[in-house]
């Protein structure tokens, strides 16, 4: 075999062998564009009387930096979380403290608790009874995003009894 030939036959292969990888990525791709999303499955986007009452649960109240104090905002949504938790005595919440990463792991703990903490306090002010909810705090293990304003938070999960 002369070198034009060995040349060509190399192209050959490669051309062949891309080609064959651009079909399996064009395949592989099309299954799963062809696959339904979850807007278009059978089941109808209407939320359920559930869903619309957790929805209506404040998910987040937020602190000031290195404060455990509720401000203005977050005594309303708590005024909100209250009565949401007094239309149904079976709804249960668990009070997550969180903070941002100033500080040590065992402060930004404690400052966590002392959120979750406060928060509770203030369910508790305006009728809530206090087995109803739990705290538990997370400090700066979890963060929300990387503005640290967002990071210094309770945050609220229902539960059912």
């Amino acid at each position: 075999m002369n070198k034009m030939t060995i040349a060509l036959l190399m192209f050959s292969t490669a051309a062949f062998a891309c080609g064959d990888k651009a079909k399996k990525k064009t395949a592989a791709s099309s299954s799963v564009v062809d696959a339904p999303g979850p807007d278009e499955s059978n089941t109808p986007n209407e939320m359920t009387a559930e869903e619309k009452r957790l929805a209506e649960l404040q998910a987040t109240v937020y602190f000031s930096f290195d404060s455990s104090d509720l401000d203005e905002a977050a005594r309303s949504s708590l005024q909100e979380n209250a009565n949401w938790m007094k239309e149904d005595a079976s709804r249960v919440i668990t009070i997550e403290g969180h903070t941002d990463e100033v500080g040590t792991t065992d402060y930004n703990l404690a400052l966590g608790e002392r959120r979750a903490r406060t928060t509770k306090e203030y369910l508790e002010r305006l009728g809530v009874d206090g087995s109803r909810v739990q705290i538990i705090t997370y400090g700066e293990e979890r963060p929300a995003g990387t503005e640290d304003s967002l990071n210094r938070r309770s945050v609220f999960v229902a539960t059912r009894k």
